[in-house]
């Protein structure tokens, strides 16, 4: 019968022979399927063992070094990937800086007339109590929210001239520390960079007598 597992007599008495199922039909059609035997590759080895051994040795190492390369092939990828997001998000946060201080410098005319209108005395010398402390309660709403975008008044009056903060608009004749004597418009630093420098009017302090001692003992 096809396709029985029933052992069959052997003449010479030996044990009996193993009859092997057959091979089912949808096996044998995969196998035959060109579309499928195109893709396998069948190794021809040498017959002679050693020969066969060096074969087996060389396919193996250039298998490795395939592998080797298409390794490092993706760890250049990755690198390279890796790259481009961090240069598309320093590119992105470059650009939102870029837009968020323009905006602050579109606005800091705003808080300069509303600064400007708060020292202003009323032309008939009434206080005008309400109208200055709506325009207070304005100024200090657009400050606080510039704030929270990283905006800081420079500080000026009083304080050491520093060219990088201050731009001197007045300069006073004399020797000395330099000085800031008056603020004529507000400076601002927007996330630690001055976006506009503060008008000043610059003075000099007078040397103490320790520094009048220490120049005339160190002429140079």
């Amino acid at each position: 019968m096809t396709g029985s597992t029933r052992p069959s007599a052997d003449p010479s008495g030996g044990p009996p022979e193993e009859v092997m199922p057959p091979v089912p039909e949808e096996v044998v059609d995969a196998v035959l399927d060109d579309g499928m035997h195109d893709h396998v590759d069948l190794i021809e080895l040498p017959e002679d063992p050693d020969e066969a051994m060096a074969f087996l040795i060389n396919e193996l190492l250039a298998v490795r070094e395939a592998a080797g390369q298409a390794e490092d092939r993706w760890k250049r990828s990755v690198a390279e990937f890796d790259n481009y997001r961090k240069r598309t998000a320093r590119v992105q946060q470059e650009s939102v800086a870029r837009a968020s201080e323009r905006v602050v410098r579109q606005l800091l005319p705003v808080l300069d007339s509303l600064d400007a209108a708060l020292v202003m005395e009323s032309p008939d010398g009434s206080s005008d109590g309400g109208l200055r402390q709506g325009m207070s309660s304005t100024r200090e709403l657009l400050l606080s929210t510039l704030a929270r975008e990283g905006l800081e008044p420079i500080e000026a009056a009083g304080a050491a001239f520093d060219p990088t903060l201050h731009e001197a608009a007045q300069m006073a004749e004399g020797s000395g520390t330099m000085v800031v004597t008056a603020e004529l418009r507000r400076g601002y630093l927007l996330k630690g960079k001055v976006v506009r420098p503060s008008l000043v009017a610059v003075g000099y302090e007078p040397a103490s007598p320790s520094e009048v001692e220490a120049r005339e003992e160190d002429p140079a």
